[in-house]
């Protein structure tokens, strides 16, 4: 007998994309300023990522994400520059499914009422993380009043209730 169980089609640029830091291709300069400045507690509250198509700017927040927010199998891990891909909150960053890693498609969503919605929950302490990580991809493409608006929180971005910190956030150029 065959197994016939459906399998869920999945994009060749996310079946292959880099996991982890050292998955990485070509960005070494990169790589090695991110895993210094995670290695000696330096997390900055916003990061721009910028470059030309397929250079891995995605790929690179997601693993952000995952750096800062990875508990390692223990349960007790702080931030590190080599996420253990075990952890809830690695294999839920991984899945796309973890509710305090939100991702933005400035692209489709251009207007101010679109950037409010996501500033209204940067006030929000985060649930499962240590950090809530916004990526917003394509953001080139808001209109000016919304970029004026993703501009004013990411200068002076508001203390969550419980941190001494802002969490970062992630923008993705072109």
């Amino acid at each position: 007998m065959t197994d016939t169980t459906p399998t869920a089609y999945r994009v060749l640029a996310r079946k292959y994309r880099p996991a982890t830091f050292a998955d990485m291709i070509g960005q070494e300069a990169l790589v090695r300023t991110l895993t210094n400045a995670i290695a000696a507690g330096r997390l900055a509250q916003g990061y721009m990522l910028t470059g030309v198509r397929g250079v891995g700017k995605t790929t690179t927040a997601r693993i952000l994400a995952r750096a800062f927010n990875c508990i390692g199998p223990d349960g007790k891990g702080g931030p590190t520059a080599i996420p253990c891909g075990q952890c809830r909150n690695c294999l839920a960053i991984a899945e796309d499914r973890h509710m305090d890693v939100i991702e933005m498609d400035a692209a489709s969503r251009t207007g101010v009422g679109d950037i409010r919605e996501l500033i209204e929950g940067v006030r929000y302490a985060p649930v499962e993380a240590r950090y809530k990580i916004y990526i917003i991809d394509e953001v080139h493409m808001l209109s000016t009043q919304a970029f004026n608006a993703l501009l004013k929180t990411l200068e002076e971005p508001p203390l969550t209730p419980n941190s001494s910190s802002p969490p970062p956030i992630s923008a993705r150029c072109r």
